[in-house]
């Protein structure tokens, strides 16, 4: 049962490798008029000119974040290996809820142009959104049962309300912004989504109690009554075109099966809207919806599993070892197996986010400080965050900001970025080794297609 334990503990703490941020585009270009990266922010704005994204690398980005743990922990993880259960300066930093999010957006082929006084633009993209909440006495139980001693002759736990949810999918999305008057300016975005795979795990309850004598291969210690209970009720779902969950004979699952390569396994829609309305000649509010809309996932590619299993049981010196051992937390035990009845489509709602943003400039537009409030919401828990910048903007193909955003990174980090030409390098949460619990990072390269645009509705609307 150690061995098992520790696997099981590993395989989450990769997870927690794996989602060392969370900006889901980069709140540090939102006043950065030279890049195009804002448009994904509010696709209200208008740039300055036409655009055109170098593939794959033209607009990436990813981001990670924790409630809990921040980058120095997550080396600490990693450095331990098989020590993990005695790193008890790992375990003091685990809270009741520990909570995780991981976000990768990147554009295959993305581009606009002007029109009139309209601004189109239209983007094909891959976009992967993960989230885990998982409880602390997860923790405790894998660690009671690594270090179970039989003179303590008890190993019990309780877990409950652990999820883990995957989504990965493509967009094609096409983009129109429009100056209406001198102040205001709106836009919008409709996308086409693909979906391509999506997984959840849902755990609402795994409990184990157990007592044993102190010294179970002597006989005469087997002197009183000895036994335990154990129970489990969890739900699993995967949607992976000509994959999935694998099943054994018995239809428990034995595995992911990805031999089907990569398909459409559900479609669906999103909207993004988006303003700009200048208040005074210097200052500009804004607000954007993002994500909007839904993907269905289809049922014939979608495998699900149920737990619904438990017992009271006698333990003796003749069946001991069987509780001991890898098997009893075999899935087999706990009746985790296909469930081809529950087996239907699903639909899952995107991850919205809303903005609010307000900019004061100074010295002919030429500075920008700016204030940006967005939430993002995700499981399985909204992300807020409150994002102050300063960005000094002298010509469109120089632009440099400095923002700082306290709530995710608890304070401790600050964002910047740059666009010399083409390239643009950014990010949220800047890490100077502290134990920052929020990490992104964002690589433009980005063409400039036709003419800048001349003074006018739009003009104003455009930082």
């Amino acid at each position: 049962m150690k061995e098992r334990a520790k696997k099981l503990f590993l395989l989450l703490g990769g997870i927690f490798v794996f989602m060392a941020a969370d900006a889901q585009y980069l709140r540090t270009s939102y006043f950065m008029e030279g890049t195009s990266s804002r448009l994904q922010l509010n696709p209200g704005l208008q740039p300055t000119r036409g655009y055109f994204n170098f593939p794959v690398i033209g607009s990436f980005n990813v981001g990670a974040s924790s409630n809990v743990l921040g980058t120095s922990d997550i080396i600490d993880i990693v450095d331990s290996g098989t020590d993990l259960f005695t790193n008890d300066d790992l375990y003091n930093r685990l809270k009741d809820d520990n909570r995780l999010n991981v976000n990768l957006n990147t554009d295959i082929l993305s581009f606009g142009w002007y029109r009139g006084k309209g601004f189109w633009s239209v983007n094909v993209g891959l976009r992967a959104d993960i989230g885990a909440s998982i409880p602390g006495d997860m923790f405790n139980y894998l660690r009671d049962a690594d270090q179970f001693d039989y003179s303590s002759g008890r190993l019990e736990g309780s877990i409950t309300n652990m999820a883990f949810d995957v989504n990965a999918y493509a967009e094609v999305g096409l983009g129109y912004s429009r100056a209406i008057n001198e102040k205001l300016t709106v836009g919008g975005r409709f996308k086409v989504l693909l979906g391509i795979a999506s997984a959840e795990l849902a755990v609402d309850e795994f409990s184990v109690d157990m007592n044993l004598p102190a010294d179970p291969d002597n006989p005469s210690s087997w002197n009183g009554n000895y036994g335990g209970s154990y129970s489990a009720r969890a739900h699993v779902a995967t949607s992976f075109k000509g994959g999935g969950l694998s099943f054994d004979e018995n239809n428990v699952p034995d595995g992911f099966d990805f031999d089907g390569g990569f398909g459409i396994a559900g479609t669906g829609f999103g909207i993004d809207l988006g303003a700009s309305y200048k208040l005074l000649d210097n200052v500009t509010l804004s607000a954007a919806v993002l994500d909007l809309g839904f993907i269905k996932w289809k049922s014939s590619a979608t495998t699900t599993a149920t737990a619904e299993g438990g017992e009271d049981i006698q333990i003796n010196q003749n069946n001991y070892q069987e509780f001991l051992d890898d098997d009893f937390l075999s899935l087999e035990r706990f009746n985790l197996k296909a469930n081809e009845e529950g087996t239907t489509s699903r639909k899952k709602k995107l991850s919205s986010t809303v903005l609010l943003a307000g900019e004061y400039t100074l010295l002919s537009d030429k500075l920008s400080l700016g204030a940006m409030y967005t939430a993002r919401f995700v499981e399985p828990k909204t992300l807020n965050e409150i994002t102050f910048s300063a960005t000094y903007r002298p010509k469109n193909w120089f632009n440099l900001a400095l923002s700082y955003s306290p709530v995710q990174a608890s304070g401790k980090s600050f964002g910047l970025g740059l666009k010399l030409g083409p390239l643009f390098l950014g990010t949220d949460y800047m890490f100077f080794g502290n134990n920052s619990k929020s990490v992104n990072g964002f690589l433009g390269l980005s063409f400039a297609l036709g003419k800048s645009k001349e003074k006018s509705y739009a003009h104003h609307n455009c930082r």
